[in-house]
């Protein structure tokens, strides 16, 4: 409880909003190379902001689960909310990757005056990145607006 409220439903917007929004930014940043050096510590935290939400977003509605008792609306909710974590850890190591990458590459090229060509791996790795990135995230989201779907469910109907 969090003044009085039960912390499920707080926590749970944090992964709702961050998510997406971790998504649309690695994706930019594997499109957008020079977006991807400004961007790139903002789009990690909050990558590592929905990564963190979605197993607290479990814990809390687990205990809150409890509290209120336990029914079919609530289990099905629970099981799609369980589906979000791999889509989570995909789109997080996206993000880490394409932050790396920049860094590594933004850093490489500075040694060399901006006139060090890019290393080879370097278009394979993004396009693997963005792979991930695209995983993560059109899954992530497909399964939080599945499990807050069945959440609203589980809460207005009788």
């Amino acid at each position: 409880m969090f003044f009085g409220l039960p912390l499920h439903p707080l926590v749970v917007h944090a992964a709702v909003v961050c998510l997406p929004l971790a998504a649309l930014g690695t994706i930019l940043m594997a499109f957008w190379p020079a977006a991807a050096r400004r961007l790139w510590p903002a789009v990690l935290f909050v990558a590592t902001v929905a990564l963190l939400a979605v197993p607290l977003s479990i814990s809390s509605g687990e205990t809150l689960a409890h509290t209120v008792g336990e029914n079919e609306l609530v289990e099905a909710h629970e099981e799609q909310g369980e589906q979000v974590l791999p889509f989570a850890i995909v789109l997080w190591l996206a993000a880490l990757g394409l932050s790396l990458a920049t860094r590594f590459i933004h850093r490489r090229r500075s040694i060399f005056q901006n006139t060090g060509p890019r290393p080879r791996w370097h278009a394979a790795a993004v396009i693997v990145l963005l792979i991930l990135a695209l995983i993560g995230g059109v899954g992530g989201t497909v399964a939080v607006v599945r499990a807050g779907h069945s959440g609203a469910q589980a809460v207005w109907t009788e």
